[in-house]
């Protein structure tokens, strides 16, 4: 039978032409800021909970002001939040325009179709990170021209 490789994936500092502004490391994973769009790794079996975001939050507000921003989660690693907190993300994020997560398994994908039920369809699923950010980019250009 085949050996079960363990896959390590780092974070680039530049993705798609957008150079890392700055990263922050928290017990709960880190959060790496760019011009107008964050992402985050959570760590290997952590509880995501509100009071996370909101320390999140007060850094968007620094990077970001009031600015529409889009989020990435970069689901690298198996970890667990309560969907129900989705609710209050407007509230946590108010000038959030765009959502990606970037999903690796199928039981991950499983597990956003949930979420995303929370989120009146706000989340988009990507294979991978240049994707998503392309992405988010898109939604962040089309605000811009409003």
């Amino acid at each position: 039978m085949f050996k079960k490789l363990d896959l390590v994936i780092y974070m680039p500092q530049t993705i798609n032409n957008f150079k890392v502004d700055r990263t922050y490391d928290f017990d709960f994973g880190n959060v790496s800021f760019y011009s107008n769009f964050l992402i985050t790794e959570l760590n290997e079996g952590v509880c995501f909970n509100i009071e996370d975001a909101l320390k999140i939050a007060e850094l968007v507000t620094i990077h970001f002001k009031n600015r529409p921003f889009g989020y990435i989660s970069n689901r690298v690693n198996s970890y667990s939040l309560i969907p129900v907190n989705y609710l209050k993300i407007k509230e946590v994020f108010p000038s959030i325009e765009a959502f990606a997560a970037v999903t690796y398994s199928e039981i991950q994908k499983s597990v956003l179709k949930v979420e995303n039920s929370f989120l009146n369809g706000m989340l988009s699923d990507f294979d991978n990170l240049s994707d998503a950010v392309t992405w988010v980019q898109s939604k962040l250009d089309k605000e811009g021209d409003s």
